[in-house]
């Protein structure tokens, strides 16, 4: 009995090694299955955030004369001229502009603040703030683009907190001409009146005069007007002044604004005595403080975008 019992217990154990070797294997091929399980799981969920991505839904279709029905930031619907070679392709196929510069507007805006979009353009900017809620009066001197906004505004149900105004914003009311070039409509820049360039006639207000009521103060500027900036500054000092808390995200290029006649000295000298200070904006829409002498000094043809205001941002 004792010898069966030991040969028996030689196949008892016989029969468990070989369970746990074939228990070894079948674990070690589960192991490797689980592994490649893991790395489609992290391939699918890339897919999944890439498809879930707003800009993955970008749609635009073209309408015929010259105008294009783009997605801004996959969300909001802009009429676009697709004769540019400047603004209207990013719009059209990818439905974003100025990425870091609009992430920073947007974060500057409340609902129901007072925006002025200055040199709108197609409005990417004014409709961003219409969108936040806010109340925007856009100005553009260029009539087509002009149109293209309202429609825009009309068809995102924004009409009645996005006033679009078909005119340039200086120091003295009067009448100048806009010299343009449909092929870059980004580059329109004011010109004497009676000008042979291409363009149109176009108004020039002041916004002192146009927002005359004491009682208006305005939250957010977003200015960019090829060089104007000075004149558009000095006819809305009066504005400027009783607006506690606005702040200004404008072009600031040395070379452009001398050649309209007030130079980064006059600019920076004014915003100083309204009590401004000065961020230079990244290209991560981040803020770096900027000296205003450096800012005076400035006569190189850069172009740098910055934010003005009183309190830190």
């Amino acid at each position: 009995m004792s010898r069966l019992a030991a040969l028996f217990g030689r196949f008892r154990r016989g029969d468990a090694e070989s369970r746990e070797k074939v228990l070894l294997q079948r674990m070690a091929g589960l192991e490797d299955r689980i592994e490649r399980l893991s790395a489609r799981l992290e391939d699918a969920a890339s897919h999944l955030a890439q498809r879930a991505h707003p800009l993955h839904f970008h749609q635009s279709a073209y309408l015929g004369d010259h105008t294009a029905l783009a997605m801004l930031h996959a969300r909001h619907m802009l009429f676009v001229d697709t004769r540019g070679t400047d603004i209207a392709p990013h719009l059209i196929m990818n439905g974003i502009w100025e990425t870091a510069y609009t992430t920073l507007f947007q974060r500057l805006i409340r609902p129901n603040d007072l925006v002025l979009d200055i040199g709108a353009n197609h409005g990417v900017y004014a409709v961003l703030a219409a969108a936040a809620g806010a109340r925007v009066a856009a100005f553009e001197p260029n009539p087509r683009l002009c149109e293209l906004m309202r429609r825009s505004a009309s068809v995102n149900g924004f009409s009645d907190r996005l006033s679009v105004y078909e005119a340039a914003v200086g120091d003295v009311d009067g009448e100048v001409h806009l010299a343009f070039d449909n092929a870059w409509p980004g580059g329109g820049h004011v010109v004497e009146a009676g000008s042979q360039q291409a363009g149109v006639s176009c108004r020039v207000l002041p916004l002192d005069a146009f927002f005359s009521d004491p009682g208006i103060t305005v939250d957010v500027i977003k200015m960019d007007v090829e060089g104007t900036e000075g004149r558009a500054l000095m006819g809305m000092r009066g504005l400027l002044a009783r607006s506690p808390r606005v702040r200004i995200m404008m072009e600031f290029a040395p070379v452009m604004l001398n050649g309209h006649g007030v130079g980064p000295a006059v600019v920076v000298g004014i915003l100083r005595e309204l009590g401004f200070r000065f961020w230079e904006i990244g290209s991560d829409s981040g803020l770096t403080q900027l000296e205003p002498e450096t800012l005076a000094r400035a006569s190189d043809d850069s172009v740098r975008n910055i934010l003005v205001a009183r309190q830190d941002p």
